[in-house]
């Protein structure tokens, strides 16, 4: 087996009739005898070796129709040999230079990995060592992936690892556009729920407090609304009634300390609206509470009318 297997490997065969028939044999020193040859470099882990040989093919057969895969190949002897950052230039070529070639998907699919790694931690080589972080190339890498393939299968998975980049690194406002995006391009993945929670959590933390922007607050109880609504189950195991109880506190309390603000500074008309405007919105609020006793403190106090017994004691004074 061992005298033969070289052999085998240069032989091409074709289906006919029900049954494999040797073509014309490939000579090893050939061009597609030296691609065969490194793609069996590869299969017996010998990536160092198909990367240098990859390296002689590409300069010696520039423009050969089989360019696309000795590229394709040279950027696996990389990665293989964990050299990913340098892949990526191999993988590219293939993308932008042949994008109707069976090998475009899989270069996609090889840089979606590679992404993958980054996102994960693994950092790029610098004087030989691992110490520069290439969260900027994942993120980079996906979003070139959904632009390239929009509505695929791997379109679906960068947008959510996309996401997932942005939500880990707790940079929620990223996140919270990514994961909508994603909900509206994929309407129908078996992801959507996930992506629908994590948006939720994402739009409140964003809020930083009653002194900020509120909008975070207001998208989050929008969709903590449809996901009641179209995940009745879900949202029951999230405590969905409790986020929708805090949410409606800390808007409250939001717009209770711009009240106190216009009070504080002399606006007493525009506080007093402020404060009615939490009693009829968040009634059943803490917030609503405390803007009903400012509220009373704050409107003037009609003159009480004298009493018959006070009368003749004026009377006796005078």
């Amino acid at each position: 087996m061992a005298a033969i297997s070289p052999a085998f490997g240069q032989q091409r065969f074709r289906l006919d009739g029900g049954r494999w028939q040797q073509q014309t044999q490939v000579a090893p020193n050939s061009s597609e005898g030296q691609i065969q040859a490194i793609r069996k470099a590869l299969a017996e882990n010998r990536p160092a070796e198909a990367q240098d040989m990859a390296d002689l093919w590409i300069e010696a057969n520039e423009g050969h129709p089989l360019e696309v895969e000795a590229y394709l190949l040279r950027g696996d002897a990389k990665a293989a040999q964990q050299e990913y950052y340098d892949s990526l230039f191999d993988y590219e070529y293939v993308i932008r230079v042949y994008p109707s070639s069976e090998q475009f998907i899989t270069a996609l699919e090889r840089e979606f990995q590679i992404a993958r790694i980054f996102a994960g931690g693994m950092k790029r080589k610098w004087l030989g060592m691992r110490i520069l972080s290439a969260r900027h190339e994942a993120e980079e890498i996906f979003i070139r992936i959904q632009e390239r393939l929009p509505g695929s299968e791997l379109g679906e998975s960068a947008m959510m690892a996309l996401g997932d980049l942005y939500y880990e690194q707790a940079e929620m406002g990223s996140a919270a556009e990514a994961y909508e995006l994603f909900i509206e391009n994929y309407p129908r993945s078996e992801l959507r729920e996930r992506a629908m929670i994590r948006l939720i959590y994402a739009n409140l933390a964003t809020f930083k407090g009653p002194q900020y922007d509120p909008t975070g607050l207001i998208e989050a109880q929008q969709h903590i609304a449809q996901f009641r609504e179209q995940y009745p189950v879900a949202a029951e195991r999230m405590g969905a009634t409790a986020l929708t109880v805090r949410s409606r506190e800390m808007l409250a309390l939001t717009q209770m300390t711009q009240a106190d603000w216009y009070r504080r500074r002399g606006n007493k008309v525009s506080a007093m609206y402020m404060y009615r405007k939490i009693i009829a919105d968040y009634s059943d609020t803490a917030a609503a509470t405390i803007s009903a006793r400012q509220l009373t403190a704050m409107t003037p106090q009609a003159p009480q009318p004298e009493t018959e017994s006070a009368q003749p004691a004026a009377e006796d004074a005078s």
